[in-house]
């Protein structure tokens, strides 16, 4: 398979999009920076609330994305976010007892932002193949994804319309059907000064799982929990180390 080539304003370890390229790329979407050292770091990041996760499960997705990173020669920029704050590193959004996983990628432009980003990664993500498109869509639902009992969909929240415009073409792209929940009336939080939910994608869970799926142990576990007895685990290490979706029985 011929690979693309793909330059942003990041370090990211190769000038290839590769599967694993594109796996944190899809964290990446998240557009999360820190400063640190005077440079500027983008977090891909996995990211779970206290009490939904064991530190086993955590430990074995890192073993994942280790190996995913050593590809690009980021391996010793993957940690368990307790590595990170150890080193007082200032990382985003994990108050509160969240815990995860992060991998850093130096910014070399200097000026760069999520939209320049998008612009960079569009056409040469577009160009390639589907298991390229859809360790990126791994990469999205790995490090942010949720799974809604409630209505059997497993949802990513995001912000701006690049964003949303990006994940809907690679979905278009791999004939897999979505629901998007942006009605600012669904978004509405109880109490008035609370701030508005985020606009969600939305994928019913057993289509998501036999077309994309999870390397996180959570994530998976959570996802299949209401899956119908015709369907059975299969591993994809093809498309990426760890990687887990359902097939028919």
């Amino acid at each position: 398979m011929t690979l693309h080539t793909i330059e942003t304003g990041l370090e990211l370890g190769s000038r290839f999009l590769s599967k694993e390229t594109a796996y944190f790329l899809g964290m990446l979407l998240a557009d999360e920076q820190i400063k640190f050292q005077n440079d500027i770091y983008w977090q891909a990041s996995v990211r779970h609330n206290p009490t939904h996760f064991t530190q086993q499960q955590l430990e074995d997705h890192l073993i994942f994305i280790k190996r995913i990173a050593r590809s690009l020669s980021k391996d010793s920029f993957t940690h368990l976010t307790d590595f990170y704050k150890e080193q007082d590193v200032p990382i985003m959004k994990f108050n509160a007892g969240k815990k995860g996983i992060i991998t850093l990628f130096k910014q070399t432009a200097t000026i760069y932002s999520i939209d320049d980003f998008i612009q960079d990664i569009t056409v040469p993500l577009l160009a390639s193949g589907e298991d390229v498109q859809r360790a990126f869509l791994v990469g999205v639902f790995d490090g942010r994804g949720s799974y809604d009992k409630t209505a059997k969909f497993v949802v990513v929240d995001y912000d701006g319309e690049n964003t949303e415009g990006l994940m809907r073409r690679v979905l278009n792209n791999l004939r897999i059907e979505t629901n998007l929940n942006a009605l600012a009336s669904a978004r509405v939080r109880k109490g008035s000064s609370s701030a508005s939910r985020k606009k969600q994608i939305r994928i019913k869970h057993e289509s998501f799982l036999k077309s994309i799926g999870f390397i996180s142990p959570v994530r998976y576990q959570k996802a299949t929990v209401d899956i119908s007895p015709e369907f059975r685990t299969c591993k994809n290490p093809n498309i990426l180390p760890g990687l887990k979706g359902i097939e028919q029985v």
